[in-house]
């Protein structure tokens, strides 16, 4: 007869407290999942199996656990900003900038370069730095060399400020938010330098370039449906290419020499022109004056001697008489020596000097 194995007697397992056990790791991992906190700057978006569910305040909240309701906050009252010709590497007091010319003189490192090539969307791996440097100022060079409508180029440089207003279409109309900013905001700068001249684009133009492309971008934003508000687009530099700024820049300093020049001709025509019409007012008003008085003073002379007649045809010898007596008295004072002739006398009368000033002297 076959022998039969020894049987072991393995330990009972004991299921309750197992159960115990996953009882309240899933109680645990539920609250653990269940509990979400919104930062201040934030609201929170509930989604349940992927679905949009309701929109939170900053704070803590509950959710549905494991799984099912998935919160993500949404930075709605951060400003954001998005850069385009360059990078901004450190702001603050001594703020550091990567573009192409930072590049051409070497003072970016390897790890800036690769930041900048793998926030475009591309792909990078560690290699020599000159080939880093170029890729990065190629990809630099796509966003700021622009085509004027006078078919010059130009180089323009950008930032973009702006808000979520609408966490919900944020996050669910667009696929990817940050690249759709940056094409938007790339083509409406590109249509509206295109549609204008360089001198616009580098000197008169920029403010009106900058508030239009604000309300472009808005509008082209909101037909997309993005929920994003935004809040300025600003110009930091907008210039010649760097082979011809030296050229460019010889002919606006000769454009400033003309105005200069024409101001300064101007102000000595402010200067001079009123003065010579002053003096010619002048010279016209006292000519008026000296006019009017020689008039008057005629028509005076006028009517005294028409008085002077009309009492001469009444008594002609006695007006006579007086005239003369008139004449004389005004007259004598103005002599020096006065000579009196008496009538009558040998020779035909004695010759008398009339001394007047030896009178006046003893007295």
């Amino acid at each position: 007869m076959q022998q039969q194995p020894p049987r072991m007697n393995y330990p009972k397992v004991p299921w309750r407290w197992v159960a115990a056990i996953m009882i309240l790791v899933a109680i645990a991992g539920g609250l653990k999942t269940s509990v979400y906190t919104v930062p201040t700057d934030s609201a929170g978006v509930i989604q349940r199996f992927g679905r949009y569910n309701r929109t939170t305040e900053p704070g803590i909240h509950l959710k549905m656990p494991l799984g099912i309701e998935e919160a993500v906050p949404v930075p709605v009252k951060k400003v954001q900003k998005e850069e385009f010709g360059f990078r901004t590497l450190k702001a603050g007091v001594d703020t550091r900038y990567l573009g192409a010319e930072e590049i051409d003189a070497r003072r970016s490192n390897a790890e800036d370069l690769m930041r900048l090539i793998r926030d475009s969307g591309e792909r990078v791996s560690r290699g020599a730095t000159s080939q880093l440097a170029e890729r990065a100022k190629e990809i630099l060079r796509g966003e700021y060399v622009m085509l004027t409508g006078d078919l010059n180029i130009t180089d323009v440089e950008w930032i973009v400020q702006y808000l979520i207003k609408d966490a919900r279409s944020y996050l669910f109309n667009i696929r990817e938010p940050r690249q759709t900013i940056r094409d938007a905001s790339q083509a409406v700068m590109r249509q509206l330098i295109g549609n204008g001249s360089v001198d616009e684009a580098i000197t008169i133009g920029r403010i009106e370039y900058e508030v239009s492309a604000k309300e472009a971008l808005q509008k082209l934003l909101d037909e997309y449906e993005t929920g994003i508000h935004v809040v300025t687009v600003k110009l930091q530099s907008s210039n010649p290419p760097q082979k011809v700024r030296p050229a460019f820049n010889e002919v606006n300093k000769a454009l400033q020499q003309k105005e200069t020049r024409i101001n300064e001709a101007m102000k000595t025509y402010n200067e001079a022109v009123p003065k010579s019409k002053g003096e010619a007012q002048k010279a016209i008003e006292t000519a008026r004056g000296y006019a009017a008085e020689r008039v008057n003073k005629a028509m005076g002379d006028i009517a005294k001697f028409e008085k002077i007649y009309a009492e001469y045809v009444k008594a002609p010898d006695i007006t006579k008489q007086r005239m003369y007596l008139e004449t004389m008295s005004k007259v004598l004072p103005l002599i020096p020596e006065k000579w009196i002739i008496e009538q009558g006398g040998a020779d035909g009368g004695i010759l008398m000097r009339l001394n007047l000033e030896s009178d006046k002297s003893s007295e």
